[in-house]
């Protein structure tokens, strides 16, 4: 288990209640048994339903051929997910990569906001984020409701992996959501400092302020320093020198 999970987990939990994460068709769907479910329980449409389940199936010969014959790659189902995210939901990568091929919009969002990329983002396997950055999908398309992006989102999952891919593939460190919280503003208040500091040196503003006219420096130093074991004050330490030595003036004392 990591040693660092109990100091972050707390502040991810209060964070996600505040900023209201919208992923109720996240967790809907991804319940146990829904891989199990056909698609015409999801779609109302028939020609939809015959398409996402081709998806599912992983059949690209069938959803290019559904497609060429009149189907909509763009169709909504229950909640307002799309095809394509119900292919993420079957877990069909061979699905996710046909749609996207046919004209699959990746930016569509579902009833909550979440596109197929912040489901990817927090997603436990790789493949369906891979397979999108592959796509050339854009790494920074936001959750339509809340404006965050999937950084954002493999922040708050704990995807370390998927973090890294994003940023690689051009994922922009200072993109805010519409409260204004940057990743850099969430990382730290989840107590992720490691990932403040790779966000920093890929080039996010550690002046940038959000809605409440705050900085990330905020969020930083509210957990004392007795309440956070060795590494997590290590990587909040190193954050403090990262901005001592470029001039940023540190706006708080650790507390101890």
């Amino acid at each position: 288990m990591d040693p660092n999970r109990h100091d972050r987990a707390a502040p991810r939990r209060a964070f996600a209640a505040a900023l209201g994460l919208c992923l109720s068709a996240a967790v809907a769907f991804a319940q146990p048994g829904v891989r199990a479910m056909r698609a015409g329980q999801a779609f109302s449409s028939p020609a939809a339903a015959e398409l996402a389940q081709a998806a599912a199936d992983g059949d690209a010969a069938q959803v290019r051929a559904l497609v060429a014959a009149g189907a909509d790659a763009n169709a909504r189902g229950e909640r307002g997910i799309s095809v394509l995210q119900w292919a993420l939901y079957q877990r069909s990568v061979e699905g996710m990569r046909a749609l996207l091929a046919a004209g699959a919009d990746p930016a569509q969002g579902a009833d909550d906001g979440a596109t197929v990329l912040q489901l990817a983002a927090m997603a436990e396997d790789p493949r369906y984020l891979r397979a999108l950055l592959e796509a050339r999908v854009d790494p920074n398309l936001p959750n339509t409701v809340t404006g965050a992006t999937a950084l954002t989102a493999a922040l708050m999952a704990e995807r370390h992996e998927h973090f890294a891919a994003l940023l690689a593939a051009g994922a922009d460190p200072g993109r805010a959501d519409r409260l204004g919280n940057t990743p850099l503003h969430v990382a730290a208040k989840i107590n992720e400092f490691g990932h403040a500091l790779t966000l920093l040196r890929a080039g996010a503003d550690p002046n940038a302020r959000n809605a409440q006219g705050v900085t990330f420096q905020r969020y930083m130093f509210m957990s004392p320093d007795r309440l956070l074991n060795a590494r997590t004050r290590g990587e909040r330490d190193a954050v403090a020198a990262w901005l001592r030595e470029r001039g940023v003036a540190l706006e708080n004392a650790p507390a101890k």
